[in-house]
């Protein structure tokens, strides 16, 4: 199974609403390609440590977020 997302792009980061719930997925087929900078970056972001460059908002899981509403509602 090689996951992708709607905008071709990884999605790496911590969850929008659950501090402390990170991703690391939506490669496609460049998973192992992809891997030790995946790793680099989601150490950076676990430790607090973001790069100087900003390169974490581009494959933020905050970016399929839509305006003013939630990820995800849970009804009972």
């Amino acid at each position: 199974m090689r996951p992708g997302t709607i905008d071709h792009k990884p999605v790496i980061g911590e969850h929008p609403e659950l501090k402390g719930f990170y991703f690391a997925t939506g490669h496609y087929r460049n998973g192992i390609l992809l891997a030790p900078a995946t790793g680099e970056l989601l150490t950076k972001l676990i430790m607090n440590q973001t790069g100087a460059s900003g390169e974490h908002h581009f494959f933020s899981p905050a970016r399929f977020q839509p305006q003013g509403g939630t990820i995800h509602e849970y009804s009972s």
